[in-house]
């Protein structure tokens, strides 16, 4: 696993000569890069507490006064006092905060930077840190989406799931390698309405038989690979569309069980709110809580993976840039999910009344819980241009 790049004492000990030594900029680039990659800095913390009993907490407080001053281009003394809180809730508040300016191109932690601007993210940006492209770039080849052992991650993402693996790989739990990533269906950065759904799911049935089918007609697996790279691209692009100019859909053929539970899903939706389904269709993304399919694991079970901290920055530019696109949460139980994920671009939605439940509390659905008054927003959404 990814760890700070000095001692502990270096970034959280202000009185040490390490610390003294070190720039503040510097520190915050190492500590948004172990977080981005799965780190947890309270470890550090709680390390440099119990071995150095001479550095208290009122020192470990001002060192993270000093580092969030640097984020936000003020004075140390213009920081509010957080004595109140525990010192889990400050180093909630500083990742928090850190994580809205931390940027992180393909190629590594030389090229990372912080934003001069915490509450904006911009087009260019979101290309410059879209690691699912460089994954693509790997498995460009006929066949390979759909060859057993290609394991294909946003980078950073497999240490983090690879030890999780590891951990509980003998009690029939874990991710599986051989099926393709599923961040999305659709284009986020483009549509008008956004589901935030759950984790992909696996049947042998569908995964497995229909990946041979696939792997045997160059074509059809060429057709659909187009349309998945299109997709994590982030290119404008529709949940369903026609394939190779005939009247094949995605749908027919895309071996995923989850994009055809949010097909159906969505058709009913259509159906629901009298809207043409392929209208629909060219409107909305679905997001995946997690992009890899697992057998009996929570979505955020191994925790904050790189792909979320980019997924956030999507949503983030999303709010920014599309101020009529409307989130559907279509279950109750996901709403603790997403605020994680999302961290405070999920504040924003909520404030800015972005946000509709359409499910019940443990079902997933577009229309269960949806109020009439929610379907005209809805419609004026979908008419409306972005």
């Amino acid at each position: 696993m990814v760890s700070l790049y000095k001692t502990p004492r270096t970034y959280f000990d202000h009185i040490c000569s390490e610390y003294q030594n070190y720039p503040v900029r510097e520190k915050l680039l190492d500590i948004g890069y172990a977080t981005w990659h799965g780190h947890d800095i309270m470890d550090d913390i709680k390390y440099i507490i119990d071995n150095y009993s001479y550095v208290s907490v009122f020192d470990i407080r001002l060192a993270i006064r000093a580092m969030r001053a640097e984020l936000n281009h003020v004075s140390m003394y213009d920081i509010p006092s957080s004595n109140h809180n525990t010192i889990e809730d400050d180093v909630k508040i500083f990742i928090e905060e850190l994580m809205k300016y931390y940027r992180l191109p393909k190629g590594g932690k030389s090229e990372a930077y912080l934003a001069d601007d915490s509450s904006r993210i911009y087009i260019n940006e979101l290309e410059m840190m879209n690691g699912w492209t460089e994954a693509l770039n790997r498995e460009r080849q006929a066949y390979q989406m759909y060859s057993y052992g290609h394991w294909i991650m946003f980078p950073g993402d497999g240490e983090i799931i690879r030890n999780f693996n590891i951990n509980f790989g003998e009690q029939n739990k874990g991710y599986i390698s051989y099926v393709y990533p599923e961040p999305w269906y659709g284009a986020p950065t483009s549509a008008k309405i956004i589901v935030l759904g759950s984790d992909v799911h696996y049947n042998d049935k569908i995964s497995r038989i229909q990946n041979q089918k696939l792997s045997k007609d160059v074509r059809r697996c060429e057709s659909i690979q187009l349309t998945v790279d299109r997709w994590l691209d982030l290119m404008p692009d529709s949940f369903c569309r026609i394939l190779n100019g005939d009247c094949q859909t995605v749908h027919d053929i895309y071996n995923s069980p989850t994009y055809r539970f949010w097909w159906n899903k969505i058709s009913d939706m259509a159906e629901y709110i009298d809207v043409p389904l392929q209208e629909l269709f060219d409107s909305i993304a679905v997001i995946n809580a997690n992009p890899y399919t697992a057998l009996n694991v929570n979505p955020l079970e191994p925790g904050l993976l790189p792909s979320h901290y980019f997924l956030r920055q999507i949503i983030r530019y999303v709010v920014n840039h599309n101020p009529n696109v409307l989130f559907l949460l279509p279950a109750e139980r996901l709403r603790k999910t997403w605020q994680t994920i999302l961290g405070d671009v999920f504040d924003d939605i909520v404030f800015q009344n972005r946000i509709i439940l359409t499910g019940q509390e443990n079902t997933l659905d577009l229309v269960a819980n949806l109020p009439f008054e929610n379907i005209d927003k809805i419609r004026e959404t979908i008419d409306n241009q972005i």
